[in-house]
């Protein structure tokens, strides 16, 4: 029987007899033996070579992938938000982290008493009348935001321009397009009257919703001035980022009820300048209350003390501006919250109060820039403002009276936010001073 020397490397151990099947056990076999071995080896390396083919596609096609999700500092914004929120956790507890988005209300649901507000209200029905969170009272001086040194998370801190910062605001190199946050019921409407019809302004908001086109544009409707994407949900915010809504310069004001949402449209260069109306919370509220009552057949002639206890959190909204600047939609609130939305204010806003509507108008106009132009279109602006105000002097405001049970519920729904509110009444007034703006009246003018 025929034996083959041992191999002496693997190139010969591959053609080695012994790696043959049986039926190359014959003299013929064996010849043929190093023919069928070498056509073996050139298919496993055609094979090999394959496998690195698609493995270099799949390469590629993940780097480009990443680089369109998690390119333009994406990738690192997101890894320094990570590593932010695990700080505040650290340090904090996961009370104190930003909670998922949930209903764009800022509703919570009732979990029974609490002295955070998020449940059934914190008094005692009866004689003994309301009992206050045990912070009340330490709250009720206006704070010095600037010695707490409150943190904001990297998205906010790089993409929100500082109200104050006005040398960049200045430079014309920079596209920093106003944003001006919707709050239902606060008088965000009338303000956006006065943007559209008196000073012409093109806005980017819910009126440009169904437009596919990929590119931007400006539509006219009943006398107003938009762009074609849609700023109230995550798709039209996606859309507007993608079209470079902000460094386009194509609105002069974006408007959104979602604060930290709009922000992915800015950058670092291209910021948001952004502004606010703030209503008093209770005002608010039952504001809310007798709209929902007439649109609503099942709660046609309901009080506002079954309206709060039966409406549940898709009805009855607790501490909305709260919630909605800080970013804890969901949860309990803490002081650390009602902190982060003082600061948020005072940093980042332009703050307007509804109770001095023609005041917070020229207080915007003001510090954008609005009112200037030549003599002739600012008189056209003026009389356009004041028709406008005119027209709303004798609208009767709802209310209800104060220390009955259903005021109590509602007080029990909005402890940070009526704190939050006098803080953004003590940055109205400083504001208007710091603009040197006059006063008539105890109002604005």
């Amino acid at each position: 029987k025929f034996l083959a020397p041992p191999p002496a490397m693997f190139r010969t151990a591959t053609r080695h007899p012994s790696h043959l099947p049986p039926e190359y056990d014959d003299v013929e076999g064996r010849l043929d033996a190093p023919r069928l071995l070498l056509a073996a080896r050139k298919r496993h390396r055609r094979n090999d070579s394959f496998l690195r083919l698609v493995i270099a596609v799949l390469c590629l096609g993940l780097s480009l992938a990443f680089a369109v999700l998690y390119g333009e500092g994406r990738f690192g914004m997101a890894i320094t938000t990570l590593a932010y929120d695990r700080k505040v956790v650290n340090r904090y507890g996961s009370d104190y982290a930003l909670g998922g988005r949930g209903s764009s209300s800022g509703a919570v649901p009732f979990h029974g008493g609490g002295e955070h507000g998020a449940g059934y209200p914190d008094y005692a029905s009866g004689e003994k009348g309301m009992v206050y969170p045990d912070w009340w009272e330490s709250q009720s001086k206006i704070p010095d935001m600037a010695l707490k040194k409150v943190r904001f998370a990297p998205n906010l801190e790089n993409r929100a321009a500082e109200r104050d910062d006005r040398e960049l605001w200045d430079d014309r190199e920079r596209v920093e397009t106003p944003f001006f946050w919707f709050v239902p019921r606060s008088g965000g409407n009338v303000i956006r009257t006065v943007m559209s019809r008196c000073l012409r302004l093109t806005e980017a908001s819910e009126l440009g919703a169904g437009s596919g086109e990929p590119f931007l544009r400006v539509m006219e409707r009943d006398d107003r001035r938009f762009v074609n994407v849609d700023m109230t949900n995550a798709e039209g915010l996606k859309r507007a980022e993608e079209l470079n809504l902000a460094s386009s310069g194509v609105a002069d004001v974006v408007i959104s009820p979602d604060v930290h949402g709009v922000l992915n449209i800015y950058n670092a260069v291209n910021r948001a300048r952004m502004f606010a109306l703030l209503r008093h919370p209770l005002e608010r509220a039952i504001s809310k209350y007798h709209a929902d009552v007439a649109s609503d057949r099942d709660l046609a002639g309901i009080s506002l003390t079954r309206y709060v206890r039966e409406g549940g959190a898709g009805r009855v909204e607790n501490n909305y501006l709260t919630r909605h600047l800080s970013g804890r939609y969901g949860g309990k609130l803490s002081l650390h919250h009602l902190d982060l939305a003082r600061e948020l204010l005072r940093r980042k806003f332009v703050v307007g109060i509804a109770d001095d509507l023609p005041g917070s108008a020229r207080l915007f106009g003001t510090y954008f820039g609005w009112w200037d132009g030549t003599a002739d279109a600012a008189l056209a602006a003026e009389d356009c403002v004041g028709n406008i105000f005119g027209a709303l002097s004798d609208r009767s405001r709802p209310s209800v009276e104060e220390g009955s049970e259903g005021w109590k519920l509602l007080m029990a729904q909005n402890w940070f936010d009526l704190r939050l509110y006098e803080y953004a009444e003590h940055l109205f007034r400083s504001q208007v001073d710091q603009l040197k703006l006059g006063r008539k009246d105890g109002e604005v003018w």
